[in-house]
């Protein structure tokens, strides 16, 4: 069986010869992803002031838990209805729906209320219509955001106001719209532009957030966090969900306070990073499907919590906090069950497929096994 020392060298060999960014290159690409998405987010702006031209910064880069390379970058980008810190304008009733050709239409039968999926009722008005019935719909929403960008890339293209081609993707089921800056000598470099609804909605009781008798994290943050509150991203055609990625991002961007000595972040790294190359190294539209990075950011949140002190998460500790981590996640993975950090209700593995949390599982039984005895 390992010690913690050589549990600790192990670990922290995988994260300098595998996860550990280069900082040049990290800064360089940064550059020019601010530049570009500033640009963009102007123009955009200008067409519909309603979109916020100054981003939420987002995702695991602006978290400080990318892995390998800075080559992926996500923005929120928060659109003002003037319906803020309520829930009465949610999941009335919708009459609204979307045809065969998918084109958004009134309907005399309202939408039926499903679980965890949310309509949003407005009196918004103004020269461009993502609305229908009083009703801002995700498709028309998306749809609007979308052809902004894409008008903001044609005119900074076509006026020479960016150094760089920048391609766009098709809309998917992600909540973002997805565009790809290619660069001559280096990497393409993908962002993801989420347009949010910003209605900053209160925690509800039904959340579990946070847990009665929790330590971490700091009563701060906790009021911190609330203060954020809850947002809309679109789910499909017809819904909203829920969307704490702001939350989340200040959750882990100070994790590690300066001078704790703790390492819960590069912990969390060093799991996404074996994630990738180990447990599922498969092509990322398959691994959708399975394990996320997503999953290992809340479980780590759930392992702060159930060991909120900082002499817990020591760099001498860490090997041990990585092995605890991949044994809960193995629990999870046997139920088929991983509440979510800040809605303890859902269950984020819920719509997976079971043969991929199973092959998952069977990998990091496979690592943890290496791990200990070799």
């Amino acid at each position: 069986m390992a010690t913690n020392r050589e549990l600790n060298g192990k670990f922290q060999t995988f994260f300098h010869d595998n996860v550990e960014m280069n900082k040049e290159e990290t800064k360089i690409n940064a550059r020019v992803v601010r530049h570009i998405v500033q640009k963009i987010l102007e123009y955009v702006n200008l067409l519909d002031p309603k979109f916020k031209k100054d981003p939420a910064k987002v995702g695991s880069f602006h978290s400080y838990s990318k892995t390998s390379n800075a080559d992926e970058f996500d923005f929120s980008i928060l659109y003002d209805t003037g319906i803020v810190h309520s829930w009465t304008h949610v999941n009335q009733p919708a009459i609204y729906t979307v045809d065969a050709n998918h084109r958004i239409s009134s309907s005399e039968v309202p939408l039926p209320i499903l679980q965890r999926k949310y309509t949003l009722k407005t009196n918004d008005k103004g020269p461009y219509s993502v609305t229908e019935g009083g009703f801002i719909v995700p498709l028309k929403f998306k749809r609007h955001f979308e052809n902004l960008v894409r008008d903001a890339i044609n005119c900074l293209t076509e006026n020479s106001l960016i150094d760089h081609r920048v391609e766009f993707e098709d809309l998917s089921d992600s909540p973002a719209v997805t565009i790809t800056i290619k660069q001559r000598d280096a990497v393409d470099l993908n962002v993801d532009l989420a347009p949010m609804v910003n209605v900053r909605l209160p925690f509800k009781d039904e959340f579990e957030w946070p847990q009665h008798g929790a330590q971490w994290p700091s009563s701060e943050k906790i009021w911190q966090l609330k203060n954020i509150r809850v947002n809309f991203v679109t789910s499909d055609e017809l819904y909203w969900k829920l969307s704490f990625a702001i939350c989340e991002r200040e959750l882990l961007v100070d994790i590690d306070k300066k001078g704790s000595g703790t390492f819960r972040r590069r912990s969390l790294r060093i799991m996404k990073g074996l994630r990738e190359i180990l447990w599922c190294p498969f092509d990322e539209d398959e691994n959708l499907k399975g394990l996320t990075s997503y999953h290992l950011k809340n479980i780590l949140f759930l392992e702060c919590e159930r060991l909120p002190m900082d002499w817990q998460w020591e760099r001498k500790l860490m090997g041990k906090r990585i092995i605890g981590m991949c044994e809960q996640l193995l629990k999870h993975l046997s139920e088929k069950n991983l509440p979510q950090y800040f809605d303890r209700s859902n269950n984020l593995f819920k719509n997976k497929d079971n043969g991929a949390l199973d092959h998952a599982a069977r990998m990091i039984n496979w690592v943890l096994y290496s791990v200990k005895e070799n």
